[in-house]
């Protein structure tokens, strides 16, 4: 995904996609949007399932209690500390485990993005404010990233991908 950065200007939305306009900019990418939230969210819910077994094998009481308020990355940091102890006991970690670790890190970073993004703020090139970033100078800027159907498909892809292999990751390694 391509993206650039446009000083704040007077006003918060100078610079920025016509609002009137950003409808029709984003609508066929609306189908997409959903996907990537109902498909993070499935794989977030594997992690939860994940947890909640290596917390108690006999109910998902006390995992529930532990993450229910928890940050993805915080389940995810907690997820690998206890993965990588039950695979260090039977010595069985699968050489992609690492990067099963950053894929599920790179997979919250895009949904954030997606989900977080200003999309009645995209201009007619396609790109969307994402974010507001102030320097240390303490001058703002705007994030905007180019999002396309093309782009939105990559991330969906890789948010499957990422959850069949925690899937493969919890089924044969880490049977709780």
């Amino acid at each position: 995904m391509k993206t650039k950065k446009i000083p704040v200007g007077q006003l918060l939305c100078d610079g920025l996609g016509d609002s009137d306009n950003a409808i029709e900019n984003i609508e066929n990418l609306m189908p997409l949007i959903g996907d990537i939230v109902v498909w993070f969210n499935a794989l977030e819910n594997d992690l939860n399932h994940a947890l909640c077994d290596f917390i108690s094998d006999r109910s998902v009481q006390k995992g529930i209690l532990v993450v229910s308020n928890m940050m993805y990355s915080t389940k995810l940091e907690l997820f690998e500390k206890f993965a990588s102890d039950w695979m260090g006991v039977f010595q069985n970690e699968p050489v992609w485990f690492q990067d099963l670790i950053a894929d599920l890190k790179t997979c919250s970073s895009l949904r954030n993005k997606v989900v977080h993004a200003n999309w009645l703020e995209t201009d007619d090139a396609g790109y969307t404010q994402v974010r507001i970033r102030v320097a240390r100078s303490g001058l703002a800027e705007h994030e905007l990233t180019l999002f396309t159907a093309e782009s939105l498909t990559l991330i969906l892809k890789k948010i499957i991908a990422t959850r069949n292999r925690l899937g493969e990751l919890i089924s044969e390694h880490l049977i709780c």
